[in-house]
């Protein structure tokens, strides 16, 4: 606890923001306008997009997340459904990405066997309880869960991003009165909530009623942006702790059914116009006063929620605005909006009209995405070596890497840079993509979920009325290398990959687009059979089938990637045939375009120069020997007359002689 506390007191004190105790154990920091603070980009933070009905060409809306996080518990885990009664308790837990994210027998097998690399015991630590709420239903509904609830046997489905927030509010753990965090939020709306609504204001009830923390105790991870789909509609949800610590601020809004938008780390809920309210934004009853009673907003004109509640990443804005540009730029090309914009996205709208369909297809290729093609290609220039490789590390402190002492830096020098953010990013633990036939649809939704960056990693189909999740994405840890887990030989192959980026990645593309390939027609094969069935029990054991052979092919199929990456990507050269008698490789050396930005050639003229060089030496020497002329015959004009002949003697002494 009382490291939690230092933390948020240190965070204030840095930010020059006030710290507020309204009362015993209710810890509260307030980032007011005006004063300094700066947020740390290499926090865990995450890509959500999400495309409304009529946008997708599927028939139903769809979500994603790309779970951003570089120590985080990569597994999934099958929540059954319980029965319950309304007035049963649930245990609430402190906030926790690390393996293992959940100790216990009450949340799918997954969490009911840890190895042990440490003494985790249940009941201890993040895994003691820190409060409880009651059940409210007489039964749950069935889900999926991983760093957040991702989608139950309802079709709803939700993915998250956290963003900067003015108000900082400690958990019950840490000796705040917060008991609800964005996860615990997420489980609860799967456990009870078959729509996207009901989600929305059950969340939003929950964290009213005991409280709200972020992902930490920094500013930069003080809100939260949830987005909520079911088979009809698509949801943003923001929240963050209000001024007491003991409730919350939040807002949603629908996003238009042929529309898209996008959060990445930064609120894009802005004005809550009065005749919307209802049909196209929800709010808590407080997001007016307490902007007021904590001098966030003077009550003039409309409050909007992004500048009065949320933190913009001064000048390092692009680490949020690009990625929503680029999603908007390739989803809606003709509106042509600028790539720079202010440090609020002033000039983006919260959504925009598709032009043509966004699909999970086309949504997982834009989770891969690195800006190629445009001028903030990753994969080019000086930051992105010689050979390509769009993983930008994250902003440290270096005084223990080392390195020389001249070449350590502090954190705050390190933030005192940037480098582009893409959208894939090589600490991702899992990505997601949700896709929903529609309302009439006799197929369930699909959750679509790839281990790993989402540029080296396969999407595999899981269904939540599945028996469980496969082994391949419920099993492994950032620990040890596992070699019955998805993530590893995927993040095995994406940093073999990255050393020779150029050469290398052709070939997983390539091999991504044979197993997507060998995924999707296997999967239309077994809906089409899951179709002709006659009970839910039959169609449960085909897609369960499909999700479970897959994902092993898929496992096979990366491991053996590995290797042969291993062989014909190394040292610097590519191997194009291994069966020939003689082995000839293909050395890689580098781009023109490093070697000139290294100096790497000597400076060498062109004919053209050396004429001009030439031309320019005649020049100069016909002024100086016509200058010398000029010179010597002027001087002759003014001598006297010539006195006597002066020779020089035997020993050299000089004797004059008149003539």
């Amino acid at each position: 606890m009382q490291r939690l506390i230092a933390a948020l007191l240190l965070a204030a004190t840095h930010c020059q923001a006030s710290i507020i105790k309204p009362g015993d154990k209710k810890y509260v920091s307030i980032i007011r306008p005006g004063d300094k603070y700066s947020l740390d980009p290499s926090r865990d933070q995450c890509t959500t997009i999400i495309v409304g009905k009529d946008a997708t060409g599927d028939g139903g809306p769809l979500t994603s997340h790309t779970n951003d996080c570089n120590a985080c518990d990569f597994r999934l885990s099958k929540v059954p459904s319980k029965k319950t009664s309304k007035d049963e308790k649930r245990d609430i837990y402190r906030y926790r990405a690390e393996y293992p994210r959940y100790l216990g027998t009450d949340k799918g097998k997954t969490y009911e066997q840890v190895k042990k690399y440490y003494d985790w015991k249940h009941g201890k630590g993040d895994f003691k309880s820190m409060g409880t709420v009651p059940y409210d239903t007489d039964s749950t509904y069935a889900f999926i869960d991983g760093a957040y609830g991702m989608m139950n046997n309802q079709d709803l489905a939700i993915g998250e991003s956290t963003c900067g927030a003015r108000i900082t509010a400690l958990p019950v753990s840490e000796g705040g009165q917060a008991l609800m965090d964005a996860r615990e939020l997420s489980l609860i709306a799967l456990e009870r909530c078959a729509t996207a609504r009901c989600a929305v204001e059950l969340m939003g009830g929950l964290a009213e009623a005991h409280g709200f923390y972020g992902a930490d105790a920094t500013a930069g991870e003080a809100g939260e942006a949830l987005t909520v789909v079911d088979r009809e509609e698509a949801w943003v949800f923001h929240v963050l702790a209000d001024d007491t610590g003991t409730s919350a601020v939040w807002a949603a809004r629908k996003v238009p059914d042929a529309h898209v938008a996008v959060v990445a780390n930064q609120f894009v809920i802005t004005t809550l116009p009065p005749e919307e309210q209802g049909s196209q934004w929800l709010a808590s009853a407080n997001v007016k006063d307490v902007a007021t009673r904590s001098g966030l907003w003077d009550g003039s004109g409309q409050l909007n929620f992004l500048e009065v509640y949320g933190l913009s990443h001064p000048h390092l804005s692009t680490y949020s605005t690009r990625r929503v540009w680029r999603v908007f730029d390739v989803a809606a090309p003709s509106k042509r909006l600028p790539a720079e914009t202010d440090e609020w996205a002033r000039d983006y709208p919260f959504s925009v009209p598709v032009e043509g369909t966004l699909g999970a297809e086309k949504v997982m290729a834009l989770l891969r995405d690195h800006y190629e093609g445009t001028p903030y290609d990753m994969t080019r220039g000086l930051a992105a070596g010689p050979h390509g490789d769009p993983a930008r590390w994250d902003m440290a402190a270096t005084p223990d890497v080392g390195y020389a002492a001249a070449d350590s830096i502090t954190l705050e020098e390190a933030t005192s840079g940037k480098f582009e953010r893409a959208i894939s990013m090589f600490r991702t633990s899992y990505s997601f993509v949700s896709q929903s036939r529609g309302k009439s649809s006799e197929l369930p939704s699909i959750l679509w979920v790839a281990q790993y960056a989402p540029h080296s990693a396969s999407y595999i189909p899981l269904y939540v009325e599945s028996d469980d999740v496969p082994e391949a994405l419920s099993t492994g840890s950032l620990h040890e290398v596992d070699h019955t887990s998805l993530y590893w030989p995927a993040a095995m192959v994406g940093n073999w990959a990255g050393r020779l980026y150029d050469v290398a990645y052709p070939l997983v593309q390539a091999r991504i687009e044979d197993i997507s390939s060998h995924i999707h027609e296997s999967r239309r094969k077994a809906e089409k059979r899951a179709l002709e069935t006659k009970t839910l029990a039959e169609r449960t054991k085909i897609l369960s089938s499909l999700s479970n052979e897959t994902s092993h092919y898929a496992l096979d199929e990366w491991w053996a990637l590995f290797w042969d990456l291993c062989s014909k990507v190394k040292d610097g050269q590519r191997l194009d045939d291994l069966h020939v008698e003689k082995l000839k490789p293909t050395k890689a050396f580098y781009p023109r375009r490093w070697l000139d930005e290294i100096g790497y050639f000597p400076r060498q003229e062109s004919w053209k120069e050396g004429v001009v060089i030439s031309f320019d030496i005649l020049k100069y020497g016909l002024a100086f020997l016509l200058g010398a002329f000029a010179a010597t015959a002027l001087q002759r004009r003014k001598r006297p007359p010539s006195p006597a002949r002066a020779q020089a003697t035997d020993y050299g002494v000089v004797s004059a002689e008149m003539t």
